[in-house]
């Protein structure tokens, strides 16, 4: 089985780039591409929306906050 990969001439390990091969990896690195637009464009949405959340789940504080300072609690000493 070594044999076999002991020795290989270069004229036999040369990739001779064929239009269809050309074509494929051309194709290829437009589909990485793509996907890599993709998750950057989704990770950019998923900051927005944590930016959004954020700022609701702080809006419902001060709401909070500013209706129990205009009722404040009484409270009794026993």
């Amino acid at each position: 089985m070594s044999l076999i990969f002991s020795y290989v001439k270069y004229s036999e390990a040369s990739f001779p780039m064929t239009g269809q091969y050309t074509a494929l990896l051309l194709i290829t690195s437009v589909i990485w591409v793509l996907l890599w637009f993709g998750y950057r464009q989704n990770k950019i949405n998923d900051e927005i929306k944590k930016k959004e959340k954020e700022e609701r789940i702080n809006a419902k504080v001060k709401r909070r906050k500013k209706l129990e300072s205009l009722y404040p609690t009484n409270k009794k000493t026993v």
